[in-house]
C-alpha cells in the first residue's frame, strides 16, 4: 500500500425529491433514506484490509471537515440524479487538496461529462477496474480513466462491508443477486452497463451476504436490487428454494422485494417459490398498454397475453405489485393518456411511476434519436428536471404542450386519494387470502412477528430506549397530524375498510398510507407545479413565435 492513500472516504451523493426518493416518506417511519448505499460496500469489500475506510451517506448525515482532514481519497459513486450533490462533494473535495474518484453508473454513461471534476474515474464493474486502479496506487501512480469491457465473474464478489452502515437510518437493506438481463428494451441501459446474458451469485454466497446483515441485527425488508431478478429462472429458483429454508431456520427476519419482467406471470412455480421465500412485492415495468409502442421499444416480453391479466395473476399470487410506466412513445396516439389511467386503475396498482421517454446515454433509443436529429442534446446530462416534472431529452412525435398536459392529468388523477386507496383495496381483494379466522389471525402475527422482535431486541440490547420510541411517535403523530383533509379522509377510510375485510393485510396499512403520502405529497408539491410551469413556459414561446410572424408580415 501507498501510504500517502491509506484513507478513504467513501460519499454517497444526496438523492434530490422524486418519486423514488420517498422523502414525504421517510420520516413518517422514523428513517433518513430508503435504502444504503450497495454499491459503496460492496466495492470496500473489494478493498485490502490495509487500507482505512470510512463512509458518509449525504442522504443521511451532513460531511465534516473532519472527514475530510482525515481522507487520502475520496470515493464517489452516483446515478444521474444525484449529479448536482456529486459535483459539489467533489469540488469541495478537491478544495480540500483530497485525490478525487468517481465511479458508478452516471460516470460510466456519461465519462466526458465527469471529467472536469475529478481526478480519476474507475467505471463499468469494480470487481475490474477499481483493483486495476488499486494496482497502479500501490505502485505510486494512476491513470485518469479505468474501463473495461470484459464483465466479471460475480460469483467471486466479496460480501458487502454491511459493518460500514447505521442501519438505523434505511428503510430497507438490499443486496444483488445477477447482473444483466436477456431482453432488448430500445430505452433501457442495463445491457449497456451489464450485458445480456444475466450473471449470478450462487445460493452460498447469497445466504453469507444475508448471515452478515443477520449478524447486525437489522431486521426487516431487503429489496433485491437486480434490475430483473428472474432474468435466469433457472438460477433464480434455485436461490429461492435456499432462501425458503434459511428464513425458516432463522425465525423469518426477513422480508423481500424485487424487479422482475411481467412473463413472471407465466411461471406458477417461480410465483409460488417467491412467497414461499417470504417475497412480499416487486416493481415491474409495464410501460404502456399500447401494443405497437411496445413493439416499436422491443419489449415483446410484455405482449405475450392480456397485460392486465397478467398482473393480476402476480396479485393473486400473493405479491403487491408497483409499476413504471412511459407516455412519448413515437407509435403513443392521442388517446395513451386516456389509456394508461385506465390500465393502471384496472391492474390495480396502487403506486406507479409514470414519466415521458428519456433517451440514456449509451441506449439504442440515443443513439437513433441523435442519427435522426431528434436528439436534445444540452438535455442529456439535465437531472434537475427527470423528478416528475415532465423532462425528456428528445423531441417527441405528440407535440411538447400535449405530452406535458397529459402527463399533468395522469399524474393528478392517479394520485387523487380516493383513487389511490381504492386501486390499494382492489389489489387486496385479489389476493389470496387464508379462508378461516385463525388462518387470517396466523397470517398477521406472521406480518407483524419480525418487527416486533426486532423492536424487542433493541430494547434489550440497550440500541433503543422508550423515551427514544415515544419521542418518535410524538414526532410522526404531529406530521400525521399535518395530512391534508382530503388525504386524512380517504386514508381512515382506507384503514376501515382493510380492517373489516382483509384484516391479515392489517400490517400493509401504514405502509400504504405512508407511501402514498409521500406520492400525494411530491404530485401535487412538485411535479404537479413543475408541469404547470413547463406549461407556462410553453404559452409564452407560442405567444412570442405569434407575435414574430405578425412583425415579419407587417
Amino acid at each position: 500500500m501507498n501510504d500517502k492513500y491509506k484513507n478513504i472516504l467513501m460519499v454517497y451523493p444526496k438523492f434530490p425529491p422524486t418519486y423514488w426518493g420517498s422523502q414525504y416518506y421517510l420520516p413518517l417511519i422514523g428513517k433518513k433514506a430508503a435504502m444504503p448505499p450497495l454499491g459503496l460496500i460492496t466495492i470496500a469489500a473489494m478493498t485490502p484490509a490495509e487500507y482505512q475506510i470510512r463512509l458518509v451517506d449525504l442522504n443521511c448525515e451532513s460531511l465534516q471537515e473532519s472527514d475530510l482532514a482525515w481522507a487520502d481519497i475520496v470515493c464517489l459513486s452516483a446515478m444521474l440524479t444525484q449529479k448536482s450533490s456529486l459535483f459539489e462533494t467533489a469540488a469541495r473535495s478537491r478544495a480540500a487538496r483530497k485525490l478525487v474518484v468517481f465511479g458508478g453508473p452516471y460516470p460510466t454513461a456519461c465519462s466526458e461529462e465527469c471529467t472536469p471534476h475529478c481526478d480519476v474515474q474507475v467505471l463499468n464493474e469494480g470487481e475490474i477496474t477499481w483493483r486495476e486502479f488499486l494496482q497502479d496506487l500501490e505502485r505510486g501512480t494512476y491513470k485518469s480513466v479505468y474501463t473495461t469491457p470484459d464483465k466479471p465473474d460475480v460469483t467471486k464478489t466479496p460480501v458487502p462491508r454491511f459493518d460500514l452502515l447505521n442501519l438505523d437510518y434505511y428503510a430497507m437493506n438490499s443486496v444483488q443477486f445477477s447482473r444483466g438481463c436477456p431482453y432488448l428494451c430500445e430505452f433501457c441501459d442495463i445491457t449497456v452497463m451489464f450485458g445480456r446474458k444475466p450473471r449470478t451469485k450462487t445460493p452460498p454466497q447469497m445466504m453469507k451476504e444475508l448471515d452478515a446483515i443477520y449478524d447486525t441485527g437489522f431486521r426487516g425488508v431487503i429489496f433485491v436490487v437486480d434490475d430483473n431478478f428472474i432474468g435466469n429462472k433457472k438460477e433464480a429458483k434455485k436461490l429461492l428454494a435456499a432462501l425458503a429454508v434459511w428464513n425458516a431456520e432463522r425465525g423469518h427476519p426477513f422480508f423481500y422485494g424485487t424487479e422482475v419482467t411481467v412473463n413472471l406471470a407465466d411461471d406458477a412455480e417461480l410465483l409460488d417459490l417467491l412467497v414461499k421465500a417470504n417475497f412480499i412485492w416487486i416493481f415491474m415495468g409495464i410501460e404502456t398498454p399500447s401494443v405497437d409502442s411496445l413493439k416499436e421499444t422491443r419489449k415483446f416480453q410484455n405482449l405475450k397475453g392480456s397485460l392486465v391479466e397478467h398482473v393480476w395473476r402476480i396479485q393473486q399470487a400473493g405479491l403487491l405489485t408497483y409499476g413504471s410506466f412511459i407516455v412519448g412513445f413515437d407509435s403513443d396516439t392521442d388517446d395513451i393518456f386516456a389509456r394508461q389511467i385506465e390500465f393502471i386503475t384496472d391492474a390495480s396498482i396502487p403506486n406507479a411511476m409514470i414519466g415521458p421517454l428519456v433517451a440514456l446515454p449509451g441506449t439504442p433509443l440515443f443513439t437513433r434519436m441523435k442519427q435522426t436529429g431528434r436528439l436534445i442534446e444540452d438535455l442529456t446530462g439535465d437531472e434537475e428536471r427527470t423528478l416528475g416534472s415532465g423532462y425528456t431529452n428528445i423531441v417527441t412525435r405528440i407535440p411538447r404542450k400535449q405530452l406535458l398536459e397529459g402527463h399533468l392529468r395522469v399524474i393528478r388523477t392517479l394520485y387523487e386519494p380516493d383513487a389511490y386507496f381504492k386501486r390499494a383495496l382492489k389489489m387486496f381483494s385479489r389476493m389470496s387470502h387464508p379462508a378461516t379466522v385463525a388462518g387470517r389471525l396466523k397470517r398477521l402475527f406472521f406480518l407483524t412477528a419480525s418487527g416486533v422482535r426486532n423492536l424487542v431486541s433493541k430494547l434489550v440490547n440497550g440500541k433503543i430506549s422508550l423515551s427514544t420510541i415515544w419521542r418518535q411517535y410524538q414526532q410522526q403523530k404531529v406530521i400525521y397530524k399535518q395530512f391534508p383533509e382530503d388525504y386524512k379522509k380517504a386514508s381512515q377510510e382506507f384503514s376501515r375498510r382493510v380492517m373489516r375485510e382483509y384484516p391479515d393485510q392489517i400490517p400493509f396499512i401504514m405502509h400504504y398510507i405512508t407511501l402514498g403520502y409521500h406520492y400525494y405529497m411530491f404530485t401535487f408539491d412538485h411535479a404537479a407545479p413543475g408541469l404547470t410551469k413547463l406549461l407556462a413556459e410553453e404559452d409564452i414561446m407560442a405567444q412570442g413565435s405569434e407575435l414574430g410572424r405578425e412583425v415579419s408580415a407587417a
